[in-house]
């Protein structure tokens, strides 16, 4: 059907419409029909990969473009997805800034690339079939040392002259990670085809930022999602409380337990409550 052309200072449902399709291409907006400086960047980011003029409009050759692109993941909603790597990287701001060069969150992390991709946690193959394809031979040897070992300030600042376009960061997580991880949520947690998709993506959030490793204390919470999954369809919605306990964990990381409390929002939403 015919759409609304777009632009500055725009406001209302077909605004939200078009900033969920941006959100497909990774744009990471609030979705909230509010045309700003923030929707007329990603407008304009897409029109030169749809390779047309860059006038920051969304006009109806812009939509026809959007519209035949599909949604990231099969598997989770792009609301989840744009959560998840939200999370990871804050914001497209955050990340042309910083998190386009190697870093370092801190903790137990090591250097981390990309949109979440921690080294530390990779294999050898893995790192060569994510990143072999999207950084260059040399890029790929200078970063292939941290692979298995705890990040550093230091560690990050040898690596500074390495940048990586957003671009080819979601290539790599759309292509590669989140098929990976939507896989790994599967196995954890049984049953997890039979929720609704925004619970769905609830959990693949949790498992790439937590692993779906569910053994120690650190997991009791992770153990109960699972066990209330396996029980009855009525415990599910004991499952949010459960997201929200493991702030727990992070007395001294407001960014984490902010983060588990977005996904038992998710999770809420998708129940329908």
């Amino acid at each position: 059907m015919p759409r609304t052309t777009l632009s500055r200072p725009s406001r209302g449902a077909d605004v939200e419409h078009l900033q969920h399709l941006l959100n497909r291409g990774g744009a990471l907006l609030k979705v909230d029909g509010d045309f700003g400086s923030g929707t007329e960047r990603a407008v304009k980011e897409a029109q030169k990969l749809a390779g047309l003029p860059a006038t920051g409009v969304a006009d109806a050759a812009l939509w026809t473009w959007l519209e035949a692109r599909p949604e990231p993941s099969p598997d989770i909603p792009t609301e989840a997805v744009s959560l998840l790597v939200a999370e990871e990287v804050g914001s497209r701001k955050f990340y042309d800034s910083h998190a386009t060069f190697p870093h370092f969150p801190g903790g137990e992390s090591g250097v981390t690339i990309g949109l979440g991709y921690d080294l530390r946690f990779q294999s050898a193959a893995d790192f060569e079939r994510d990143w072999g394809d999207s950084l260059t031979p040399a890029q790929m040897d200078d970063l292939r040392p941290s692979l298995g070992r705890p990040g550093s300030k230091a560690a990050v600042a040898a690596l500074r002259h390495i940048a990586i376009p957003f671009p080819a960061a979601w290539r790599v997580f759309v292509r590669r990670l989140l098929p990976r991880y939507v896989a790994m949520t599967r196995k954890a947690f049984p049953g997890f085809d039979a929720l609704p998709p925004l619970a769905r993506g609830a959990l693949v959030s949790l498992v790439y930022n937590r692993g779906a490793g569910m053994d120690g204390a650190r997991k009791k919470e992770m153990r109960a999602i699972r066990d209330h999954m396996a029980a009855a369809k009525e415990r599910l919605d004991r499952v949010a409380a459960e997201f929200e306990a493991m702030g727990r964990l992070w007395p001294d990381a407001p960014g984490l337990v902010a983060r588990r409390k977005k996904e038992a929002a998710l999770w809420r939403k998708g129940l329908g409550g």
